[in-house]
């Protein structure tokens, strides 16, 4: 289904007509992940969630380190203890270090859904701009460039639109 949809759309880019000159084009391509990369509000996004990605893994070190040197105090009171005493010492540990890496995944879960949802607001954000953008332009379709095949450069209105992203939402 997939192919199919890319092939109606190269069939439907190619009879649009040439873009020579001051010929308009129906189509028009802008390179979405270059906007979220490139745009003022982008690069904040992404310094933002690396930030959050950090501030947890820094966390998850700091909780490791920790583990570590638990462990390593545990291993050395098992030469000291009865099998009776230190089972019960081992069953604890064990059920903390399943504990964390729970709670340490469910952060990493909730962290990463956020940041999906902040990309999309971003991309939800931008879709005024971009349809102003190829209105100015005269264009029926806007295509993201993951999703095409071949397209003339002179269709591609990326440039454009991190400008006027960037005026808009620069600071």
């Amino acid at each position: 289904m997939q192919f199919f949809k890319l092939l109606l759309t190269v069939i439907l880019f190619s009879y649009s007509g040439p873009v020579v000159g001051s010929e308009k084009s129906s189509f028009y391509t802008v390179d979405m992940n270059t906007l979220l990369k490139q745009t003022v509000v982008g690069k904040k996004l992404i310094s933002d969630n690396n930030s959050l990605r950090q501030a947890l893994q820094n966390e998850n070190d700091a909780l490791e380190a920790e583990l570590l040197l638990e462990e390593k105090d545990l291993s050395e009171l098992r030469s000291s203890l009865s099998a009776d005493e230190f089972r019960p010492k081992a069953l604890a540990f064990d059920q903390k270090v399943t504990i964390i890496r729970l709670e340490q995944a469910q952060k990493e879960e909730n962290l990463l859904r956020n940041i999906r949802k902040k990309e999309s607001a971003f991309y939800k954000n931008i879709y005024p701009i971009l349809y102003k953008l190829l209105s100015e332009h005269g264009g029926l379709i806007l295509l993201d460039q993951r999703n095409v095949v071949l397209w003339d450069s002179s269709v591609d209105i990326t440039d454009e639109a991190i400008d006027m992203i960037n005026r808009i939402y620069g600071d």
